[in-house]
């Protein structure tokens, strides 16, 4: 069965957008976080509105390991509610390692099948934002909760793609 190219897109987004964001919950691991290859696992519909996926993200951490939990995000499409997600725990330990992150996105309630079915023809990252939220706890076991909001995809996928080519 072949997945729909829009859930592929979305979840790439999505992808790049939480594994982009772990660098900048504990302000000394930013520089010191370096992101290597990504890549959707899994992409599998659980209904009409929801797909759950995996990627894995291949990544050197300099610093302490951390935990993040409780990751919740939301995507919006020209400043409307789009999808919104979860993310199981993930901890990144020390070194040059990758992680695997599972979770389910859905469509928010004022998106409807044809609306993504519009996006699939013409998919611009450019016109999505998003919001993310999470505990993190490092290895001394501080924990704090992290939130940014309006992170442009479009801005966090071009970055990516541009490091990826090198």
């Amino acid at each position: 069965m072949r997945k729909p190219v829009f859930f592929k897109r979305l979840w790439l987004s999505l992808a790049v957008l939480v594994p982009l964001l772990w660098a900048q919950p504990a302000r000394a691991q930013l520089s010191r976080l370096h992101f290597r290859n990504y890549r959707i696992t899994s992409v599998v519909p659980t209904g009409f509105r929801s797909v759950r996926g995996a990627v894995e993200v291949t990544l050197s951490n300099d610093t302490t390991a951390f935990t993040m939990s409780d990751i919740q995000g939301i995507v919006y499409r020209n400043g409307r509610p789009f999808v919104e997600g979860v993310c199981n725990d993930t901890y990144v330990p020390q070194g040059t390692i990758t992680v695997r992150p599972t979770g389910t996105v859905r469509l928010c309630d004022s998106v409807s099948l044809w609306t993504v079915l519009r996006c699939m023809v013409s998919f611009d990252p450019d016109e999505y934002t998003g919001d993310l939220s999470m505990n993190i706890r490092d290895a001394k076991g501080h924990t704090r909760t992290y939130t940014k909001q309006g992170l442009p995809v479009g801005q966090l996928l071009n970055n990516k793609l541009k490091k990826k080519k090198k």
